[in-house]
C-alpha cells in the first residue's frame, strides 16, 4: 500500500512538472509572438508614414530590419527551446536521483527510476546526434523532440523541398528507429 502511494506521489510530481513546463512554454511562445506582433505594428506604422529609407544598393532599412528580426527570432526560438528542454530534464533527473538516493525507496520503484533515467539519457543522445547530422546536411538550425512513439523535427527554414524532407526523414528514421509515419518534420515559419 505504501509502495503504491509513493509511486503515485512520484508520478503526480512528474505530471505536475510536465504541466508547468507546458504552461511556461505556452506563455513564453505567446510573449515571443506578441513581441513579433509589436515589431510588425511598428514596421507597418513606418510604412504608413513613408519612413522606409533606401540604402545605396536599393534595399530599404525596413527590409534589412525585418530580415534581422526574423533571424534573431528564429535563433531565439531554437536557443530558448534547448535551454528549456535542458532545464526540464535537469529537474526530472533530480527527482529521479532523489528516488534512487533515498534508502527508504522501494526496490521496484528504484528499478523503475533507473529505467526512466536510462531512457532520458538515450533520448538526449539520440536528439543531439540527429540534430548534428541534420545540421551537417546544411540546415541552419534544428530541434529534435523524441517521444516514446513519435519524433518531431523543427527545422529553421520557412519551406522545405521534397528532397530536403527525404534527407531529414532518412536521418531521423535511421537514428531513432521510428517508422516514417511517426516522424513529423515542421518548417519554422
Amino acid at each position: 500500500m505504501l509502495v503504491i502511494k509513493r509511486k503515485s506521489v512520484v508520478m503526480g510530481i512528474l505530471i505536475v512538472l510536465l504541466i508547468i513546463t507546458g504552461y511556461l512554454n505556452l506563455v513564453y511562445n505567446q510573449s515571443v509572438l506578441n513581441g513579433q506582433d509589436a515589431q510588425e505594428a511598428v514596421s507597418q506604422q513606418g510604412k504608413e508614414d513613408g519612413i522606409a529609407v533606401k540604402d545605396k544598393e536599393g534595399s530599404s532599412e525596413e527590409e534589412d530590419d525585418t530580415a534581422e528580426v526574423a533571424a534573431v527570432s528564429s535563433a531565439n526560438f531554437f536557443a530558448s527551446y534547448r535551454q528549456e528542454r535542458e532545464n526540464t530534464r535537469k529537474e526530472e533527473i533530480e527527482y529521479i536521483r532523489e528516488i534512487l538516493d533515498n534508502p527508504a525507496s522501494d526496490p521496484e520503484m528504484k528499478k523503475e527510476a533507473q529505467a526512466q533515467l536510462l531512457e532520458i539519457t538515450k533520448n538526449m543522445e539520440k536528439e543531439l546526434a540527429i540534430e548534428a547530422l541534420i545540421k551537417a546536411k546544411g540546415f541552419k538550425d534544428v530541434v529534435v523532440i523524441l517521444h516514446k512513439d513519435s519524433v518531431n523535427v523543427i527545422v529553421d527554414k520557412p519551406e522545405l523541398k521534397q528532397e530536403e524532407v527525404a534527407q531529414i526523414l532518412d536521418i531521423v528514421r535511421r537514428e531513432s528507429g521510428h517508422k516514417p509515419e511517426n516522424i513529423k518534420i515542421i518548417p519554422k515559419i
